[in-house]
């Protein structure tokens, strides 16, 4: 490419550059013989005027008037010119100077007027010389801008040939590029001056087609690997959003289950207790159907896990004191009976609280420090007192306490450091404390066993 471009250049200048080094050695050349010449006539025509001077003298003179040191003179000024660059033959004229009488100064005059004809003849003949000379010159001078500016032309149209004219074609062959069209281009049978750049662009664009193929190529394996990407993710996303909406949905039923096992145990117990302590049959199979259908609502339940749904519960005034002793006589019936229940609470304090909610979590407590002290003999406390405007409930036992598993890692659903035990009974209890932005704390008691501190702010009036 840079050959193609500099090579005109370089011819072209080349040529220009000789071209005006030959005129300008010519007119050197031609001023320098010039002016020898101008000088030789300059010196021609002074020893011309010093011989012309000589010979008017000789003609005012004559032979009774020249005197010796005239003579003297006129032979040196004679010797002179014989020593000068036109080396004049003047010896006849000295020797007739030498004894001058009448006709001998007539010879010598007629002497010096043929050498003046002479070297005026002479001098004529350089003068033309010199003239037609400087006509060749003047035609050389012309000559020479002529070519100057022929080859000049030569020059532009070499540059326009061999430069603009490539420039114009890559700037086209650019603009296929531009527009994506990587295809060579034939080669005209006239073989161009830019030949070669036909030949490196064809080869430029065939390398730049494989690297678009290879690029689109790319381009469409890493489209499919991220669509398949995309699909796996999706796939794995919609697999976890299952899971998880499984797992809820198991979560809700378990706790569900759970809420309601125990209820339906003591009613089941009780019943139990009184049909075998019911002497009349008629009674009897009255407690039997009533089992029978606590057996088909606990069946249905299970089978409404499923579709079971949370609905927040609303809030009402409830007796705090009332509450709690209903629901210790309900739970005595499950507690074992080496296992004492004391409470101390508020007898005339009221508060605006989700009863059910209430109940089921403070038989959770109950029931979960009951299971803990395993039909073992015991004690569990129940604790109420108003904390400004919080209602505080504390259940504690004398049992093994908490593990400390459960107390650095906190409450998690399946987590229970009992055998058998789902965890989900404190479970429950946070999230109903959680949903009336209370708090729930879990704490060694002293000596030993285990308390929970539940706060519920609530409005709380006596």
């Amino acid at each position: 490419m840079r050959l193609l471009l500099y090579r005109p250049i370089l011819i072209s200048g080349a040529i220009l550059t000789l071209a005006l080094l030959l005129v300008l050695t010519a007119f050197v050349a031609l001023t320098w013989r010039n002016l020898e010449r101008i000088h030789q006539v300059e010196q021609t025509v002074g020893q011309v005027n010093r011989l012309q001077a000589i010979e008017h003298r000789l003609q005012q003179l004559s032979s009774d008037t020249i005197h010796s040191a005239e003579r003297d003179r006129l032979q040196a000024e004679l010797s002179k010119l014989a020593r000068g660059r036109l080396q004049l033959p003047v010896s006849p004229m000295q020797r007739l100077l030498e004894r001058p009488t009448q006709e001998r100064l007539e010879a010598a005059i007629q002497g010096l007027q043929n050498l003046l004809e002479q070297e005026n003849t002479n001098e004529r003949n350089l003068l033309a010389k010199v003239v037609y000379d400087t006509h060749l010159e003047l035609e050389a001078a012309l000559m020479g801008t002529a070519a100057l500016i022929v080859l000049l032309g030569l020059g532009i149209l070499l540059a326009k040939h061999w430069v603009f004219t490539p420039l114009k074609k890559m700037s086209k062959l650019l603009l296929r590029l531009e527009e994506g069209r990587f295809e060579p281009i034939p080669i005209p049978e006239k073989v161009p001056p830019w030949s070669t750049l036909i030949s490196n662009y064809n080869r430029m664009v065939t390398r730049l087609a494989a690297l678009e193929q290879a690029r689109q190529a790319h381009t469409r394996s890493l489209e499919a690997q991220v669509s398949a990407a995309a699909r796996t993710l999706l796939a794995q996303s919609q697999d976890l959003a299952r899971a998880e909406r499984l797992a809820a949905v198991g979560e809700v039923a378990a706790g569900i289950a759970h809420e309601l096992r125990n209820p339906l145990a003591g009613i089941q117990l009780a019943l139990h207790n009184l049909r075998a302590e019911c002497a009349d049959p008629e009674n009897q199979q009255r407690f039997n159907l009533i089992i029978t259908e606590l057996d088909r609502l606990g069946r249905h339940l299970n089978q409404l896990l499923d579709q079971a749904r949370h609905q927040p519960e609303p809030i009402k005034e409830i007796h705090i004191d009332s509450v709690i002793r209903e629901i210790l006589a309900l739970l005595r019936y499950q507690v074992p009976d080496a296992i004492r229940l004391h409470y101390s609470g508020m007898p005339e304090v009221k508060a605006r609280l989700p009863e059910t909610g209430l109940r089921q979590a403070l038989i959770n407590l109950v029931l979960n420090a009951a299971q803990v002290l395993n039909e073992k003999p015991g004690n569990i406390w129940i604790e109420t007192h108003q904390n400004q405007d919080r209602l505080v409930l504390t259940v504690s036992d004398d049992g093994p306490g908490f593990p400390e598993e459960l107390l650095k890692n906190g409450i998690r659903s399946f987590a229970s450091g009992r055998a058998g035990g789902t965890g989900l009974g404190l479970l429950m209890v946070k999230r109903f404390v959680s949903s009336l932005d209370g708090r729930m704390q879990l704490a060694p008691s002293e000596p030993q066993g285990a308390r929970v501190i539940v706060e519920i702010p609530c409005a709380i009036h006596s």
